[in-house]
């Protein structure tokens, strides 16, 4: 039987050719290869029938498998917009990631978070872009556990700053001095979304949260009639 694989007809292009060399070989090409080889072989001596059978088996799969790999894709592509679109839930929900920023908003309100492992005196430092301290808050003794700071963005000598982003740190010690490690916690209510990259971007005021970000997800807080906070 003449060789298939060293007699293929010359009108294989290069491209073609290049695929097969570095070990790419797609269902069009197996395809050109397999048909070579039945439009070459010896008709005094054909193919077997078994092998004729296998190749075309594996043509088969490869096909299925090539299908397989194209519905996964399709499924995909529309996880992925789906997940993108559910990030617009968040608009309006109070969120909370890991982080040491909090967002100054023109009405002087900035909110962020926090978590002690255990009961400790607490006081919050807060500083501008360049890292200067502007406020010292004093929280008092706080259980262990989650906890949540307000800053009504005065400085210590009673001026009001400008809207934006400020970084805080937190300070808890013990009755015995011990210093105890915090978790700082960036936390508000979710502004905007875009949605021009490859991911969703919450913003809580002009804070940018990755979705993969988010720790705790949340109802905000609101007035009833009488004033009280629920």
């Amino acid at each position: 039987m003449i060789d298939a694989i060293s007699n293929l007809p010359t009108y294989i292009d290069s491209t073609e050719t290049k695929k097969a060399d570095s070990g790419e070989l797609g269902k069009d090409e197996f395809l050109t290869l397999f048909l070579a080889q039945l439009n070459h072989q010896d008709p005094l001596n054909p193919m077997n029938s078994s092998e004729f059978s296998a190749q075309l088996a594996q043509f088969s799969s490869l096909e299925q498998l090539f299908n397989v790999n194209d519905n996964l894709e399709s499924m995909k592509a529309a996880q992925d917009d789906t997940g993108r679109y559910q990030a617009l839930d968040l608009i309006g929900k109070e969120v909370e990631a890991s982080g040491d920023i909090i967002f100054l908003d023109q009405g002087g309100r900035a909110k962020g978070g926090f978590s002690i492992p255990g009961n400790s005196y607490c006081s919050v430092s807060i500083v501008d872009s360049s890292g200067f301290p502007v406020r010292t808050l004093d929280l008092g003794v706080l259980e262990a556990g989650n906890h949540t700071l307000q800053w009504d963005g005065f400085d210590n000598n009673g001026n009001i700053m400008g809207e934006g982003l400020y970084g805080f740190e937190v300070e808890a010690i013990t009755d015995s001095g011990l210093i105890l490690p915090v978790e700082t916690r960036i936390r508000g209510q979710v502004d905007r979304v875009n949605l021009e990259g490859d991911t969703p971007m919450l913003y809580v005021g002009e804070i940018p949260l990755a979705f993969s970000q988010i720790l705790d997800i949340e109802m905000p807080e609101s007035e009833d009639e009488t004033g009280e906070t629920t």
